[in-house]
């Protein structure tokens, strides 16, 4: 498993513990220099991450060795499916066009209905066409639960998976979906490694909204106290034990964030799969951030 550089905060104010706001295009570069020199190789960002497509084609040096990875935006449901396609795909050429890349090195369709839905078939083929006319290489989805991993596998030839991943939500490991994913020779991309950063901070700091979440915090930390290590090491080196992953994309809002998790990636041991079985939660409410309630 190698790190990538994920980028929705160039874009826009994200994360329920990101006090610090949006990143600064000039805290931007610095984040892709260090990057660079430390052999990350994967960025990742999306048409809907507001202008992070337009930083990261301001920021990117002519010549690089990074693989960008880029996200659909999601079909309309009030227009006709061809025209919903239509300009679904015109959304591609655009983000191109703002990444200043003649070919994306990956693209994954945003909402895993679109491709699920009855435009589903139409909207592959039509990125399908992407790819075979070199403008794309991978072609896969982000995804958010296991049963959507199963369903599209059923359904569509892809080649790329982004879903989430940590010692709570362990979903995809338990389901067998991975290694499902791993099987069908899928490239798998990990995010929400730390859960919105909830993982990394002390859970007295934890929004009053989301107090369900702190039983699950608390034996979070202890175990970590328990093996002597602290949370960034900890969550990084839970994903290193696991088989079969591909990239773990994380974001930071700051270049001394994002320097603390190289480094804490370095040094974070791999860990036994098991090592936080017991901490799983099954509970989909705490652990998937679309059905937090709102603080």
């Amino acid at each position: 498993m190698k790190l990538g550089l994920g980028t929705v905060q160039f874009g826009l104010d994200y994360g329920v513990t990101n006090q610090a706001g949006r990143t600064s295009p000039e805290a931007a570069h610095a984040m892709l220099e260090h990057a660079a020199a430390h052999g990350v190789e994967v960025i990742d960002t999306a048409a809907l991450y507001g202008d992070a497509e337009s930083v990261l084609g301001q920021i990117l040096p002519r010549e690089h060795a990074f693989r960008v990875i880029t996200k659909t935006l999601p079909l309309d449901p009030d227009r006709p499916a061809a025209d919903a396609v239509a300009t679904t795909v015109e959304g591609v050429r655009r983000s191109r066009a703002r990444l200043c890349l003649p070919r994306l090195d990956g693209l994954l369709v945003h909402r895993p209905g679109d491709l699920l839905g009855h435009c589903g078939e139409t909207l592959f083929a039509a990125l399908a066409r992407l790819r075979e006319n070199g403008l794309v290489d991978k072609l896969g989805v982000s995804v958010y639960t296991s049963e959507e991993i199963y369903q599209l596998l059923a359904r569509h030839p892809i080649q790329l998976v982004q879903l989430p991943l940590n010692p709570l939500d362990q979903r995809p490991l338990l389901s067998g979906a991975l290694a499902a994913l791993h099987k069908q020779g899928v490239e798998i991309h990990i995010r929400s490694a730390f859960l919105q950063g909830l993982l990394l901070a002390p859970p007295e700091r934890l929004p009053a909204h989301l107090n369900a979440l702190h039983p699950a915090l608390r034996a979070w930390q202890a175990r970590v106290r328990d093996l002597g290590l602290t949370p960034l090491p900890a969550a990084l080196g839970f994903l290193k034990g696991i088989a079969g992953l591909g990239t773990v994309i994380c974001g930071a809002t700051n270049p001394q964030e994002w320097r603390e998790i190289v480094s804490a990636y370095a040094a974070a041991p791999a860990l036994p799969p098991d090592t936080f079985a017991d901490l799983a939660v099954a509970d989909e409410r705490l652990i998937d951030p679309r059905l937090w309630p709102k603080g």
